[in-house]
């Protein structure tokens, strides 16, 4: 997967294109890769944002002053004037970029409290199984960043050490496959090195194995 944290990485959006979809005052998204998606936010793909929602006002109005441009997105983010591109900092932004992403990721990951589910069902059941001998999601996650094509959104800081994320897969079929065969794979060496024994297994130790073809 490709990692994007968001400390060191400012999608690039297309000027004309950027100051166009403020004017019509419309809610907009904004995707990492600095692609503008104007109109109804309710059925977007499923892919990382940097930015959803209602911009402010350039020119204002009658209630309202004017905005500058480097507040346009609102008061977490930074917009910037680089040629014809226009530059989005969003390193203060994460809980407005990961409301954006929640609906759409497969997985967040949190400083608080790790990673606690898939919102793929088939991925969470894997997990279901494979934590009766200690495989858990951090486990798989780490495997499918490495393993399949897809994106990581994040918050990464060294000092202190903060970390806050949401993964996107690009085949979501090709995670599953991957997936199961890594569970399968490390519960056939969990076996071979006599760390399950087979021979006292409870009822949903041997269900687990089942599942995963290992038995």
């Amino acid at each position: 997967m490709t990692v994007y944290n968001l400390l060191n990485h400012m999608p690039k959006v297309d000027k004309k294109a950027f100051l166009e979809a403020i004017s019509d005052q419309k809610p907009i998204a904004i995707t990492i890769d600095g692609n503008i998606i104007e109109g109804p936010l309710d059925n977007l793909p499923a892919q990382p944002y940097i930015y959803m929602g209602q911009p402010r006002s350039l020119i204002g109005s009658k209630r309202s002053k004017p905005t500058p441009l480097e507040k346009i997105l609102g008061d977490s983010y930074e917009v910037k004037k680089e040629g014809d591109k226009i530059l989005i900092y969003a390193g203060r932004a994460w809980q407005d970029v990961l409301n954006a992403n929640a609906p759409y990721c497969l997985y967040q990951d949190t400083a608080s409290d790790g990673i606690t589910e898939f919102s793929d069902k088939n991925l969470d059941d894997l997990i279901w199984y494979s934590c009766e001998f200690g495989i858990n999601y951090r486990d798989v996650a780490e495997f499918l960043e490495k393993e399949v094509e897809g994106s990581v959104i994040c918050i990464e800081n060294e000092s202190p050490y903060q970390f806050n994320g949401c993964a996107f897969v690009s085949d979501m079929e090709e995670a599953r496959k991957k997936a199961h065969e890594f569970i399968r794979s490390r519960l056939q060496n969990m076996i071979e090195e006599k760390e399950i024994d087979l021979e006292d297994l409870e009822e949903d130790e041997e269900e687990a194995l089942r599942y995963f073809k290992a038995i």
